[in-house]
């Protein structure tokens, strides 16, 4: 019997150490596309990115950073991390997802050598089987780094090592198994529900702007722009899904995700947006015995029904009517917004931005710490990507300045960063950004070379909103 007792407790011990080697930290999401560091620190080399609302697991938070590892990960210990983020931007629930493939499926048709550095010269780390599948990514000129094939973090921190890519050839995708695929194309599970729930997919919302939001062509920020809404703007809303709302004109009426303008963030819309008072359905059956107006119902006011279409001089009369007045604040529980007055014509009005609200709202301009072309600036991030079968060498810039630059000074000074690093068969993107921007947000300019030039210009006005330029 005590020999019993002894197995049994050993057994024990023996289950409970195994579940704690397969579970440890906790799974989290990133809430907008992420970069990954080689150290707990903004300074540390760039290694990797990740997309909105990617599923990682994540532990060992120090100094308010985090490593991070793949979900399936069940080795603790840091040397099998993926890299280190930032914990303030992973959250618990899924609110954005945006998934983003990267890297191809390739195999080898001979065993091939991995090794630990893009060079004959690097460590040999195991051997690739021949017909093995695995993703590549971050090629260095006749070396690409390799991945296991379900791998879903994009990270030099998460790759086997390098294999010369002159041996490696695609596998075609009617091959590829439902375990070897991208990390966007392989995750099958459902998005997280948000921390607030979201309406009915049928169900569609009337709203009038209070401030700009940007419409895209899909469910991800890196889509298209397709229209920009302003002020006073009134829209429909409906099929939200993965955080983002489909956008229809205010007099449409809703029968197909296809007949939308496009896509808004809900944070965004529901930031800048309020109420226009009128709910409406989708298109599908009316109700048997549709409801009967009250006599004492205004012609202009609308009426609900189970009818989805509303007509537009309902819906502009059911506006101006929720527009809070002046003169009777306490009607509405929100505070109350002072109507704007039209200008009168042949008179510009002018814009005032009160600069206190963005003080302490971001963190201090970097320290530049080179010169071209008379400018002061300094390197913020140095990446390779390949998009579309091309590899791009991004460069990233703090440009210290206290004049706007104007298109010839921005070529000027892209152009001397691009010869610097242009490379034969890559592309060089100039991503720049002035004093008083979020680094970590959108860039102003722009700028694109191949190998014989430059091909592309472009400056971005509303992200210098709240710095001394705008």
């Amino acid at each position: 019997m005590r020999r019993f007792s002894l197995i049994y407790v050993a057994v024990l011990a023996l289950l409970l150490a195994a579940s704690s080697a397969f579970a440890f930290g906790r799974i989290l999401y990133a809430d907008r596309p992420l970069n990954l560091r080689d150290g707990r620190s903004p300074r540390a080399e760039w290694i990797g990115s990740l997309y909105a609302g990617q599923k990682v697991r994540v532990a060992h938070e120090e100094n308010g950073w985090v490593a991070v590892y793949e979900p399936s990960a069940t080795d603790p210990s840091e040397a099998k991390a993926a890299g280190y983020s930032n914990a303030k931007f992973l959250k618990p629930t899924r609110g954005r997802y945006e998934p983003k493939e990267w890297g191809e499926m390739v195999r080898s048709a001979t065993k091939l050598n991995i090794r630990s550095e893009p060079s004959v010269r690097g460590t040999k780390v195991r051997t690739l089987q021949p017909g093995e599948p695995v993703l590549t990514d971050f090629p260095e000129d006749e070396w690409i780094m390799v991945f296991s094939s379900d791998a879903t973090i994009r990270s030099k921190m998460n790759g086997i090592g390098y294999c010369s890519a002159k041996y490696l050839e695609p596998v075609p995708a009617g091959e590829r198994s439902a375990s070897a695929s991208s990390a966007a194309r392989r995750e099958v599970e459902r998005p997280a529900p948000a921390s607030a729930p979201e309406p009915p997919s049928e169900g569609v919302r009337r709203v009038a702007l209070t401030n700009e939001v940007n419409v895209h062509q899909s469910r991800t920020t890196n889509s298209p722009l397709v229209q920009t809404l302003r002020p006073g703007d009134m829209v429909q809303l409906g099929l939200l899904r993965n955080g983002w709302y489909a956008v229809f004109k205010a007099s449409d009426m809703i029968r197909s995700e296809s007949s939308s303008i496009g896509y808004a963030l809900r944070s965004a819309m529901e930031a800048n947006s309020r109420e226009a008072g009128v709910t409406a359905r989708a298109a599908g059956p009316a109700p048997a015995e549709p409801a009967a107006p009250t006599p004492s119902a205004s012609p202009a006011a609308p009426v609900e029904s189970g009818a989805s279409e509303v007509s537009a001089a309902a819906i502009k009369a059911e506006a101006v009517k929720s527009v809070p007045r002046p003169s009777a604040p306490e009607a509405s529980p929100e505070p109350a917004i002072e109507p704007r007055t039209a200008p009168k014509p042949g008179k510009q009005q002018t814009l005032v931005i009160d600069r206190s609200a963005f003080k302490d709202a971001k963190r201090p301009d970097p320290t530049p710490d080179q010169t071209a072309h008379g400018y002061r600036f300094k390197f913020l991030e140095k990446s390779e990507t390949r998009e579309y079968g091309q590899i791009w060498i991004t460069l990233k810039v703090f440009l210290a300045t206290t004049k706007l630059p104007d298109r010839a000074a921005l070529k000027d000074f892209a152009s001397s960063l691009w010869k610097d690093h242009r490379r034969v068969t890559k592309n060089v993107l100039v991503e720049v950004y002035l004093p008083g921007m979020d680094v970590e947000d959108m860039a102003w300019g722009m700028v694109r070379f191949d190998f014989d030039g430059m091909t592309e210009l472009w400056t971005r006005r509303a992200t210098l909103f709240g710095t001394k330029f705008l």
